[in-house]
C-alpha cells in the first residue's frame, strides 16, 4: 500500500518553479512555466529542518517516502514493511525499498578494491549535481513490486500538457565498482559486450509518447561525472516510467538521477 502523501511544499523538499510566463490577454486563466524537480530544500526551507524530516533527524543516509512531489509532479516510490518472525532475517517493523525514486545524500568516489560499497552513494566527491547535498536514487526491480507509475503528472484538461526537457544523471559507487572490479559479480568486471541502459519512456494515458535510452555503463566505460540527458523527444506525457536493463543479471540495477526538467503549461477554462 502506498504511503501517505509528502508534499515538498511542506518539507521543503525537492523542487521549484524556474520560471513563470503569463500572458497579459488571460492572466487568470493560464501560464506557461518551467518546472525544475531538484531533490532538495527550495529557498524557504533550512537544510537542517530537511535533514530532520527527510532524513531521519540526520542518522540516515537515505530517505524513504511514499511519495514526494511539487504539484503537479508527484514522484513516486515503493515502501515495505516486513515484521520480524521465524522465517525473516529482519528487524522487527523495518522499511524496506523494493523501487523507485528515493532520496540520498550519500556521496562516494573511492573504489578502492576492498570496500563495502554503496547502492545509494552516488560515485561523486561533491554529492548532486552542480554540488547540492542531495538527489534521487532509482531502484529497478520486478513489476509486481512496483508502483505502476514512478511519476505522475497532474493534467487540469485537454488544453494543458506537460513535457519533459532535460535530466541529470549518474552511476552510483556500486555500479561503479561492480563493472570495474566486479564486487558482487559471479563473472567478474564488465567485458566489451556489456551494458547497463536506463530507458525513460513518457505516456499520454495509455499511450507511449516516446522514449530515451542513456548507456549508464557501455562495455567498460561507465559514466563518472552527472551527465545530462536531452528528453525534448518524448514529448507531451501525463505519466514517465524509468526501467533499468543489463547484459549482467547480477548487476544491481541503481541509478542517481537530478534537476529533472518540464515545460508545464495550464489553460484554464
Amino acid at each position: 500500500m502506498m504511503k501517505k502523501m509528502v508534499r515538498c511544499a511542506l518539507l521543503g523538499a525537492a523542487a521549484f518553479l524556474a520560471a513563470a510566463c503569463f500572458s497579459k490577454q488571460d492572466f487568470n486563466t493560464q501560464y506557461d512555466t518551467q518546472v525544475l524537480i531538484r531533490f532538495e530544500p527550495d529557498a524557504d526551507y533550512q537544510w537542517d529542518n530537511f535533514v530532520d524530516e527527510f532524513f531521519n533527524g540526520g542518522k540516515d543516509t537515505v530517505g524513504f517516502h511514499g511519495s514526494f512531489a511539487l504539484e503537479p509532479i508527484y514522484h513516486y516510490a515503493r515502501l515495505d514493511t516486513v515484521k520480524w518472525d521465524s522465517g525473516h532475517h529482519a528487524k522487527p517493523d523495518t522499511v524496506y525499498f523494493r523501487g523507485g525514486l528515493v532520496i540520498s545524500r550519500g556521496k562516494d568516489a573511492d573504489a578502492s578494491v576492498g570496500r563495502k560499497p554503496s547502492r545509494f552513494a552516488v560515485y561523486d566527491e561533491k554529492g548532486g549535481n552542480k554540488g547540492t547535498k542531495a538527489y534521487a536514487v532509482f531502484h529497478d526491480t520486478t513489476a509486481a513490486l512496483m508502483p505502476k507509475h514512478l511519476i505522475e503528472i497532474a493534467i487540469p484538461n485537454v488544453d494543458s500538457y506537460c513535457e519533459p526537457k532535460f535530466m541529470m544523471v549518474h552511476n552510483v559507487q556500486a555500479v561503479y565498482q561492480a563493472v570495474k572490479y566486479g564486487v558482487g559479480l559471479a563473472d567478474g568486471p564488465f567485458g566489451e559486450q556489456d551494458y547497463l541502459t536506463l530507458t525513460v519512456t513518457g505516456y499520454n494515458g495509455t499511450t507511449e509518447t516516446g522514449h530515451k535510452d542513456v548507456k549508464l555503463v557501455d562495455g567498460t566505460n561507465a559514466i563518472k561525472e552527472w551527465t545530462e540527458v536531452d528528453l525534448s523527444g518524448i514529448g507531451h506525457i501525463d505519466n514517465l516510467q524509468f526501467h533499468l536493463t543489463s547484459s549482467r543479471p547480477d548487476l544491481p540495477l541503481y541509478c542517481a538521477v537530478d534537476d529533472m526538467s518540464y515545460h508545464y503549461f495550464v489553460l484554464y477554462r
